[in-house]
């Protein structure tokens, strides 16, 4: 996906807010389904546990697989897509603990899509860099 294409998706997911719940709703269905077609970064497993708050509170749950875009968190509360939430993840590969907020563009019996309020390319490819050295690390574990 180009800086441009990702670019108008954003903007499109800010206007959908300002819709009725149903139109909202679909647009923001459509917008994920655009998301999850072009992945720009690659997805990998990451299977531990995550804390992270949303407006009706603090919440627990496991992460099964991330990028530097986005995670799918497995949890049995209920989401709306276009939730606001806020995250705290523990990489062996980073000194400190990462935080991001992100917005959930899909929800499945299982849990929530999470994409990512990703700041510019540098904090794009510092995080795919956290991301691919814990796997590194990991994986003689796993």
């Amino acid at each position: 996906m180009g800086d441009d294409e990702a670019y108008v998706i954003e903007q499109l997911t800010l206007l959908a807010q300002k819709l009725p719940h149903d139109k909202k709703r679909q647009l923001q269905e459509l917008i994920a389904s655009w998301r999850e077609d072009v992945r720009r970064t690659r997805r990998e497993t990451y299977t531990e546990p995550v804390s992270f708050s949303s407006a009706d509170g603090i919440h627990q749950g496991y992460a099964r697989d991330i990028s530097a875009t986005g995670v799918f968190i497995q949890t049995p509360e209920h989401f709306e897509i276009g939730a606001r939430i806020s995250l705290v993840f523990t990489f062996i590969s980073a000194p400190n603990p990462v935080r991001l907020q992100g917005a959930v563009v899909r929800v499945t019996d299982e849990g929530i899509g999470v994409c990512f309020d990703i700041q510019g390319p540098e904090q794009l490819a510092r995080l795919d860099d956290i991301i691919s050295q814990h796997v590194l690390i990991m994986r003689p574990y796993s």
